[in-house]
């Protein structure tokens, strides 16, 4: 038995009005909803969210604000209704402070997802100031970057250091980052990263793999897993996750969560027939979210 879903409101940032051009996976899932006879009202803002069977919040920054959380706990039925943090501090069980005893290689991060840019644009009330845009464009090259991660906010990549031993002086005090034990997932002398993408009871495992330690799209080459480690799952089902992406390693045949975000993106083009059909599988999740007969029960289908 599964709920249907007539009408859907995808919610975005009151800020973001140029989320059309950028590549969303939201995109072609809304598209394959469309064709199937749902109406999806696109909605900026709390101002105008139209009724709806379900709320879909689409916010891109770390924490949900207070008008947005307030609205998906009043509404019956919402995409991930209890995921309101997804900080690093938050997500992350890999987390080393200043008195730790580690001494192997680590990872400096931003707390916040997306690198930190997202949150500088759209995490709080008000955008960067002018001293903030000034200080983020004099500390944009890698090189200063690296040397003074103390001052950042955002970070063009993340940084990996030998020991803590090597640190630049006052990450630990910079509140905007978080270090961690950098674990990576070798294959063949390549560095891999997984993703857990999902939607209500429908998920996929892609792969990045690469030689540059900080994997990601543009460096990388897809490929693909089947289901994910019991813990995964089991991760996912405790934050409440329906709709998002976890991405993670198996580091000496563990998995090692890293990030979790719930506004993923694609590499194609987001409004184009190919990541429609590939997509058309996972669109169909929506119809599980909120369902106790369907909670927690996640399977493969194929998608972009």
């Amino acid at each position: 038995m599964r709920a249907p879903a007539r009408s859907i409101a995808v919610l975005f940032h009151e800020r973001q009005r140029d989320a059309e051009a950028v590549r969303y996976r939201i995109w072609p899932v809304i598209a394959n909803w469309r064709e199937r006879g749902i109406r999806v009202d696109v909605v900026h803002g709390l101002s105008n969210v139209p009724e709806a069977d379900v709320i879909f919040p689409h916010l891109d920054c770390s924490v949900v604000p207070d008008g947005a959380w307030a609205l998906m706990q009043s509404h019956p039925r919402v995409v991930n209704r209890r995921v309101r943090d997804i900080r690093k501090r938050t997500v992350s069980t890999n987390l080393i402070g200043p008195d730790s005893d580690w001494t192997g290689p680590v990872i400096v991060k931003t707390d916040a997802n997306c690198a930190g840019l997202s949150d500088h644009r759209f995490g709080r009330e008000a955008g960067p100031t002018l001293a903030e845009r000034i200080r983020r464009r004099l500390t944009m090259h890698p090189a200063r970057e690296r040397a003074l991660l103390r001052f950042a906010r955002s970070l063009s990549r993340y940084y990996i250091f030998d020991s803590p031993r090597d640190l630049p002086r006052g990450v630990f005090r910079n509140r905007h980052l978080v270090v961690e034990r950098f674990l990576p997932e070798r294959i063949g002398g390549m560095y891999t990263v997984r993703m857990w993408i999902v939607l209500g009871d429908r998920g996929v495992g892609r792969t990045l793999t690469g030689s540059d330690p900080f994997v990601k799209d543009k460096n990388a080459v897809l490929g693909s897993f089947g289901a994910p480690p019991p813990e995964v799952e089991e991760f996912r089902r405790r934050i409440g996750l329906d709709y998002g992406k976890i991405d993670f390693v198996v580091h000496a045949g563990r998995p090692v969560i890293l990030d979790v975000n719930t506004t993923p993106t694609i590499s194609g083009d987001a409004h184009g027939e190919e990541y429609k059909r590939l997509c058309e599988g996972l669109s169909r999740g929506i119809e599980a979210v909120n369902t106790e007969v369907n909670r927690g029960k996640t399977r493969q289908t194929e998608i972009g």
